[in-house]
């Protein structure tokens, strides 16, 4: 959704610095700090791109917030030109409803089947059709000019691992909308991951736009996240000061 979004994010951060290896963003979800590896060249896009940044916050439904989102600091320099990312980004996501409460691994073991059922039979034809109703509106504030917004048929998603503690799913979005009076299209690839971390119930979504064969897109799109998951798992295991840390992100 990138090449979408960065058509209505007209200004970005200036001072663009890229994340170095082993870099992690704290970010805080309820009370509580969590730790979410930053891939090599990566930037947080609340701190480097606060435009992007708040367009996307405005993209969400409601019931979900938008605790970060990572980007690749060439991508966000094409974007300056108009040209379209050519990496994935990724969203950290929570659900507001859930943001306060604490999972022990016993209980997250115990939602695990139930939610990778819920996700497997998820009608997102309905679910992208309520969504789209006001999305264009609020990225339309966000953006300061006029945005429609509208899925194409998305099916339900694909759970294709449960595996590690770690529900994963893909789904391909194809999206056609107007920016500013200028037609745009596009397909998404989205590979996304229902884990505990410090004992919250977070979601990590990956996107890619689909430029590339439909198979392999969708194969790079899981890749990453397959690597953002290891890294941010990975860190459970590793003290805080054995990293490169950026600055904590608050509560939006």
């Amino acid at each position: 959704m990138l090449r979408f979004i960065a058509a209505i994010a007209l200004v970005l951060a200036s001072g663009l610095a890229a994340a170095h290896a082993g870099e992690v963003a704290p970010v805080t979800v309820g009370a509580t700090q969590v730790r979410i590896a930053v891939p090599d060249g990566y930037l947080r896009g609340s701190e480097k791109a606060p435009a992007l940044y708040a367009t996307s916050v405005a993209a969400l439904p409601p019931p979900i917030r938008l605790v970060e989102m990572l980007l690749d600091e060439g991508d966000l320099k094409r974007m300056l030109t108009g040209q379209p990312a050519a990496k994935p980004y990724l969203q950290v996501q929570v659900l507001r409803d859930a943001e306060a409460l604490e999972f022990n691994a016993e209980e997250w073991a115990a939602l695990q089947p139930q939610l990778a059922a819920q996700l497997g039979a998820t009608d997102l034809d309905a679910a992208t059709q309520a969504m789209q109703a006001g999305m264009g509106e609020r990225m339309g504030a966000a953006s300061g000019t006029t945005v429609e917004v509208a899925f194409g048929e998305v099916g339900k998603p694909q759970v294709y691992s449960q595996a590690g503690g770690v529900i994963r799913f893909a789904v391909r979005l194809p999206i056609a909308g107007n920016v500013a009076g200028q037609p745009v299209q596009m397909v998404v690839d989205c590979a996304g991951a229902a884990l505990l971390l410090d004992g919250k119930l977070l979601m990590l979504n990956a996107y890619l736009v689909e430029e590339d064969e439909p198979q392999a897109s969708m194969d790079r799109v899981r890749a990453f996240l397959a690597d953002v998951v290891e890294r941010t798992q990975a860190l459970r295991a590793a003290p805080q000061t054995g990293a490169k840390t950026a600055t904590a992100a608050g509560q939006r």
